[in-house]
């Protein structure tokens, strides 16, 4: 696979929708839902988390050409 911005927002957005199966997050319901988990749940939102924010920055050109 070709490296390029669209090949790697697609990775991401795989592993956030893997994550989203896996554990049940809402992206619409932020850290609430992770409130009273055990700590693998909130590990794993925080990976959630991260690849949201890196996906963005890489949407917005917040991340170099």
């Amino acid at each position: 696979m070709r490296f390029n911005k669209e090949n790697l927002k697609s990775h991401i957005s795989k592993r956030m929708m893997d994550l989203e199966k896996q554990w049940g997050f809402d992206p619409n319901n932020g850290y609430s839902q992770v409130m009273k988990s055990d700590i693998h749940r909130i590990m794993a939102y925080g990976e959630y988390q991260g690849l949201e924010y890196l996906y963005s920055d890489i949407e917005y050109n917040n991340i170099g050409e």
